[in-house]
């Protein structure tokens, strides 16, 4: 990309990054130079990293554009989307309330939050404050994101609780791993069950203004402070481009609590030497103690160990904390946690007895940069020489491309699909207990799906195969295509529908959707 390639020569990148080998850490310029080898490879507009080793910030830059086509630079004050990262802060949130007296980590969710309910009874009556924050609900991964993105969308936090009651299980409570997003929200919201103060106004009162977090924002962002942006970027159908509805928005996310914070480089630095220094603030005070420090880092889920991380990390055990991914990583304890939305990638990485810590921020859905990026500076710093990390996710992600290529050539031929019935016999609205209403409806000679408390959700239904169509998204960024397949009786009827991911490796889980169709009312 030449807005970056004309940043740095192409062999001084080479042999700046054959010299990180001989050093046990990466001074400013050669981080330059894996940053912006990273950018050039992965197609990243703009980035910004930091570093902080034993309690001081030594190194702290911005690179690239905030936006496409635009000459304004990134820096440390630019505004990223954090995505999952903001999962800590709702840890450190109820953390604080811990040492308080006013929260227990064991307390039953229900006792707190009364409308709270599962699909198990005895699960919801079980089910405690740790459980919403350690991924082993026994729900599908992914369960209920269709009411966070995406965005904007009419779905509430009451709507998000209510509808939790209606997701089947997909494994026993506590016996596996499955990543969720709403849990998060409900562990959100209870912050004001016991404070009365809403989660966004508890994180940026009592965290990010103790930090002086002046660029971070939990819930609404000022007038004067909505500038310096970064603006999303992805690929989308083989070209990169702006993804203008996951811009930064000045309003309160509704899944602010497991994705919603908005923060510059600076201040996230200044979040990390809180973590590192297990909760004291730079004078001495304390924002929460070290006992709850230990504990937000203490394995509570067990996490698979693929032969890759054992290969290339000597790594034996994985495990989900509270709001942080641990591991043993050339033998240091390490910490994690990225954020993705589409648009943005986001990573903070902790090594303890390093005393080291690192931030990366991305414009751009380029998760094998930030992997990149990531790897090569906490690697130097672990005395791990002799591999260049951009060459070596470059072939994973080659690797995925050609798997992907595969998969897209067995993509349905539009004009030549046929389905059983007529295409006015599938219209009529259909409703799901959780998700609302869906109107299938014909335009013209076209059939069309909608739904309703999801815009976005809308798109021509090209007909395949029996009773089968093709999703096809109006906004080409969802990269959500979807088989819809009716349920029809013999008189020609259609009953229901439901939808299935045209990928298997689809970020959207449609497997909890039950669209049935309503009788005209």
């Amino acid at each position: 990309m030449s807005f970056v390639r004309r940043l740095v020569p192409a062999l001084l990148i080479t042999v700046l990054l054959g010299a990180c080998a001989t050093q046990a850490q990466l001074s400013p310029k050669k981080i330059d130079a894996l940053v912006i080898a990273a950018m050039q490879e992965f197609s990243v507009p703009g980035v910004a990293v930091g570093v902080i080793k034993n309690g001081v910030v030594v190194h702290a830059s911005g690179y690239g554009v905030r936006e496409l086509g635009l000459d304004e630079p990134v820096n440390t004050q630019t505004l990223f989307r954090i995505a999952s990262t903001s999962k800590a802060f709702t840890t450190a949130s109820l953390a604080m309330l811990v040492d308080e007296g006013k929260l227990n980590w064991d307390d039953k969710v229900v006792d707190h939050i009364p409308g709270f309910a599962l699909y198990d009874p005895w699960v919801t009556k079980e089910f405690t404050v740790v459980d919403l924050l350690t991924h082993r609900s026994g729900l599908v991964s992914g369960a209920g994101d269709l009411m966070l993105w995406p965005k904007p969308n009419l779905f509430s936090r009451e709507d998000i609780i209510h509808g939790l009651r209606y997701f089947k299980p997909e494994s026993a409570f506590r016996t596996e791993y499955a990543y969720d997003n709403l849990l998060y929200i409900v562990g959100g919201e209870l912050v004001p069950a016991v404070t009365g103060m809403a989660w966004e106004d508890f994180v940026e009162q009592r965290i990010l203004g103790k930090l002086g977090a002046k660029r971070c924002f939990a819930g609404h962002i000022p007038p004067s402070e909505m500038q310096n942006l970064a603006a999303p970027h992805a690929i989308i159908e083989g070209e990169l481009q702006v993804v203008d509805r996951n811009r930064a928005s000045p309003d309160v996310d509704v899944a602010a609590a497991a994705g919603g914070v908005r923060c510059s480089l600076g201040d996230m630095l200044k979040w990390v030497q809180l973590q590192l220094a297990r909760g004291k603030l730079p004078d001495g005070s304390e924002l929460f103690s070290e006992k709850q420090s230990r504990i937000m880092w203490s394995p509570q889920t067990i996490l698979d160990v693929g032969d890759d991380a054992f290969e290339r990390d000597r790594t034996h055990f994985k495990a989900y904390a509270l709001g942080w991914r641990l591991a043993d990583v050339q033998g240091y304890k390490h910490i994690s946690h990225t954020g993705s939305y589409t648009g943005f990638r986001a990573q903070v990485i902790l090594v303890p007895e390093l005393d080291l810590g690192v931030v990366i921020l991305l414009n751009a859905s380029a998760s094998s940069a930030r992997a990149a990026i990531g790897e090569g500076i906490v690697k130097a710093y672990m005395g791990i020489n002799g591999v260049d990390w951009v060459e070596y996710f470059a072939r994973e992600a080659a690797k995925e491309a050609a798997e992907e290529s595969e998969i897209v050539a067995t993509e349905p031929d539009f004009q030549n699909g046929r389905v059983r019935a007529s295409l006015d016999s599938y219209a009529g609205r259909y409703r799901d207990a959780w998700f609302g209403d869906v109107l299938i409806e014909m335009r013209g000679d076209e059939l069309w799906f909608k739904a309703a408390k999801s815009p976005r959700m809308q798109g021509r239904l090209w007909p395949f195969e029996d009773h089968r169509f093709y999703a096809y998204w109006t906004d080409r960024t969802l990269e959500a295509d979807a088989w819809v397949v009716f349920d029809v009786d013999d008189t020609g009827n259609s009953s229901r529908m439901e939808l299935k991911p045209v990928w298997d490796d689809s970020d959207w889980d449609l497997s909890d959707l039950d669209l049935q169709r309503v009788k005209d009312e």
